[in-house]
């Protein structure tokens, strides 16, 4: 027996490691950006389209005064705003009755409502039954077409659609006064409005 107890030799038990949750590589730690269609890309307007179709809705003289404001105010530039001519081309058939016209438009219209934010318009049926045609006079951000229209909008593949350059060419000027202007009844593009309808 040793005059001195020896203390036991105990061998350090390491306490298990916890694993670490393997870190998610860079490139999957950024978040995808959202890619921005033609009309979010373009640059700022001074435009203020919410208050413009207040002023223009309750002025008295659309077709002249109105107008002639409108052109004033315009942001004509490539982040500005453009007037386009919307024709269905309409299938044997479809231009037969009023309910059936009607129908098509209000379909083309109510599933373009996720374009009013940056939109002005009318859009009419117009001739005869036998021959009724379905068209539209439109306000728009940008200088083409929104995607809003080209790449979302079931029927739009069904339009003819037209730039309208009222600064230069009177025919145009006379389009856009006839169809912001007119009401039921008045003859635009050269046919009788039958029912109209204000996209706002």
């Amino acid at each position: 027996m040793c005059a001195k107890p020896l203390k036991p030799v105990t061998k350090e038990v390491e306490a298990p490691k916890k694993k670490e949750a393997a870190k998610p590589a860079a490139a999957a730690v950024k978040k995808e950006e959202k890619v921005k269609d033609n009309v979010e890309s373009l640059g700022e307007t001074p435009f203020v389209l919410y208050d413009f179709k207040t002023f223009f809705v309750n002025h008295p003289d659309k077709k002249g005064a109105a107008i002639d404001e409108w052109y004033k105010i315009n942001d004509w530039s490539a982040n500005g705003w453009s007037f386009w001519h919307f024709h269905y081309d309409i299938y044997e058939g479809e231009g037969d009755k009023m309910h059936i016209a009607n129908n098509l438009m209000g379909g083309f219209l109510s599933r373009a409502e996720h374009v009013n934010k940056y939109s002005f318009a009318k859009h009419a049926v117009l001739g005869e039954e036998g021959s009724l045609q379905i068209m539209g006079c439109w306000f728009m951000r940008g200088q083409v077409i929104p995607d809003g229209f080209e790449k979302e909008h079931p029927q739009f593949e069904y339009y003819k659609t037209r730039k309208l350059d009222p600064q230069n060419k009177k025919e145009d000027d006379v389009l856009i006064r006839s169809w912001f202007g007119g009401k039921e009844g008045d003859i635009i593009n050269g046919l009788k409005c039958q029912t109209m309808r204000w996209v706002k």
